[in-house]
């Protein structure tokens, strides 16, 4: 009898644990579709099916970014003792919503852990980022007086009592969180499909706006990117108009828009100072669009130098890496190649082909001269 009890157990526990995962997945899947919904400016719940689209893989890319930061957190501990330990997890804690935020809005795991994009976003958010670690901990100290209320419920119940109120407090706060990326959009580099507020009276940029949403509601995406492209002839200086844009190119991964449209968005992005969202954006065109490649050589000098200033020199070595060969009447060549010999100087590895790198700009600048 013990050993057929050992064989139900064990076959009941995969089934439990899938179970589980299932609707962890596809809480936090839910959870997610709150802060991106609210993000794009609308206060109404998203429709209940999102939470069972592509809810497992969420899940489990919550856990690795869990496990990726818990690892960093330990090995602080191990090789740097307990009291920098100690530190790096209170960081790790306090950085979590950004990562969460990042995540959302970016849907790449390895940018949600930049450090660079973490700590950019907090910067961009300011006060109000304490806020929401306010929340938290608020919300935290609530659950923890439940879980000691619940002795009173029937155990068979006591489960699916702390899930609900578990998630129905996930799900406030991201949208809060969501509403704070709403908010401060401009400085995030985000935008919203949709403002929130009445109009008082509109003007025709206005009403061409609304019009875009409408036709980006209705999936017609094309008759949209042709309007926003008559709107951005008019008003070229316009930084969140030419945001909104960009987001809609990125997620219909339109390629020759895009290609036509980055030069100009990159190069208001710096008049704007902002090399952060050249950096940011570039690697999100990477991600969503894989293969993507540049034919611009100012254009690839500019990113590069925007992902140099933003510690990734990895990716000012790819843009930049043969350019003597690809672009050889570049008038910035000169300055190009110096940032390459830059960019090699951060890996030791590759100190030879820096090595290269000057000798090659002597070569040229002697032939210049």
């Amino acid at each position: 009898m013990g050993y057929s009890y050992v064989c139900s157990f064990a076959i009941y526990l995969p089934f439990a644990l899938l179970i589980y995962l299932a609707l962890f997945g596809s809480g936090f899947k839910y959870c997610l579709s709150c802060l991106s919904h609210t993000a794009d400016g609308y206060m109404t719940p998203p429709d209940i099916t999102e939470a069972y689209e592509g809810g497992f893989r969420k899940m489990l890319i919550l856990i690795a970014m869990i496990f990726l930061t818990g690892l960093v957190i330990s090995l602080a501990n191990t090789y740097l003792g307990a009291a920098i330990g100690g530190v790096v997890a209170l960081l790790v804690t306090l950085s979590f919503p950004a990562i969460i935020i990042n995540y959302a809005i970016t849907d790449s795991m390895l940018e949600s852990l930049n450090l660079a994009n973490i700590f950019s976003l907090i910067n961009s958010i300011g006060l109000p980022y304490g806020l929401i670690l306010a929340f938290i901990l608020i919300m935290s100290g609530s659950v923890a007086v439940l879980y000691q209320l619940v002795a009173v419920i029937p155990s068979s119940l006591n489960g699916l009592f702390l899930f609900a109120v578990t998630f129905y407090y996930l799900i406030v706060l991201h949208h809060l969180m969501g509403y704070m990326v709403f908010q401060y959009q401009t400085a995030l580099g985000y935008s919203a499909r949709l403002q929130g507020g009445p109009i008082k009276k509109r003007g025709n940029h206005d009403i061409a706006m609304a019009k875009i949403s409408t036709l980006i509601k209705q999936a017609e995406f094309n008759d949209a990117t042709k309007l926003f492209q008559e709107q951005i002839q008019m008003n070229a200086d316009n930084l969140p108009l030419n945001s909104r844009f960009f987001e809609l190119l990125l997620a219909t991964k339109n390629h020759e828009a895009l290609t036509a449209f980055l030069p100009s968005y990159f190069k208001l992005l710096a008049s704007n100072n902002r090399q952060d969202l050249i950096s940011r954006s570039y690697k999100r065109v990477m991600v969503n669009i894989p293969g993507f490649e540049l034919e611009d050589a100012s254009l690839k000098l500019l990113i590069s130098q925007a992902c140099f200033d933003q510690n990734d020199p990895r990716v000012t070595i790819k843009l930049l890496h043969g350019i003597h060969k690809k672009h050889p009447d570049f008038k910035d060549l000169l300055p190009a190649l110096n940032l390459l010999a830059q960019a090699l100087d951060e890996y030791p590895k590759y100190a030879p082909h820096a090595t290269a790198c000057r000798k090659l700009i002597s070569r040229l600048s002697t032939q210049k001269a």
